[in-house]
């Protein structure tokens, strides 16, 4: 497989923006809701040395085609399999950020019974933002309608206020200087499809997917606004699996990847090892 960036189409003809470099073990790293490929900027070149990585923009996102259709984790999941089957990735360690994470659980649930991915990361992530186990620290939790409910009313009625509020409260202190490409990206996202990925994200509960996973699995996660015990709240997912490791992030936000990119590729580097 050629390193580059291309756009890649899928079954149902949506355009996909791929790019892979480095080489060694397939690394594809799923990025979060309003992103793009561009977060893992950081990571990249360290990465690189040791893994042909793949990162892509998910539908909707980024460079991808901006499609009315197929905004759920389902789709999402099965997008990844399609570039998985089209360039023939064997052997894959298949991470993901945020909404990434259930991304990557659905895609197991789907198509992990094939052998393709060997490994699986999961970073700062829940399988399930609605749930009201303790363990859960998404600001939705408890089933709260009510509340996703005035964040749409916000999101639709002020897109560049409600934005820049989620981009702020995505990092440990103020958004670093050399961030700015994340809050362009989450204003580029097409309001349609971030409502409807959202929605479907809140709606499903992966959390019976985690027992199932048979690889290594490393979990990643801080105590951050996004998700306030979000170091419990990966412990806890890390019990759940047959083959979990934990790494804590301190003094981190939720893009603890780029603000602590040294920590995250060693952490990485090692578990692909």
């Amino acid at each position: 497989m050629k390193n580059g960036s291309l756009y890649f189409k899928t079954k149902d003809g949506t355009s996909l923006y791929v790019e892979i470099s480095g080489k060694g073990r397939p690394l594809m790293l799923c990025h979060g809701w309003l992103c793009s490929g561009r977060c893992w900027q950081k990571n990249r070149d360290e990465l690189n040395r040791h893994f042909q990585v793949i990162t892509w923009d998910l539908r909707g996102h980024g460079r991808s085609q901006k499609t009315l259709a197929g905004h759920t984790i389902r789709q999402y999941a099965s997008d990844i399999h399609e570039i998985i089957l089209n360039f023939g990735l064997q052997d894959v360690i298949l991470g993901g950020w945020s909404l990434g994470g259930p991304t990557v659980l659905s895609y197991w649930d789907q198509f992990g019974t094939e052998g393709r991915v060997t490994g699986v990361l999961l970073i700062d992530m829940t399988p399930f933002p609605y749930s009201p186990e303790r363990w859960n620290s998404h600001a939705l939790k408890g089933f709260n309608a009510d509340q996703w409910n005035a964040q749409v009313n916000q999101y639709l009625n002020d897109r560049n206020g409600f934005t820049e509020a989620f981009f702020k409260k995505c990092w440990h202190g103020e958004p670093p200087a050399d961030a700015a490409f994340a809050l362009e990206d989450m204003l580029a996202a097409a309001p349609w499809s971030a409502v409807a990925i959202y929605n479907d994200y809140l709606a499903n509960d992966f959390s019976a997917v985690l027992p199932t996973i048979s690889v290594p699995t490393l979990v990643m996660s801080s105590d951050n606004h996004v998700f306030p015990a979000g170091v419990t709240q990966g412990q806890h997912i890390t019990t759940l699996l047959p083959s979990g490791d934990y790494k804590e992030f301190t003094d981190a936000g939720h893009f603890f990847f780029f603000e602590q990119p040294e920590k995250f590729n060693q952490a990485v580097i090692s578990f692909g090892k």
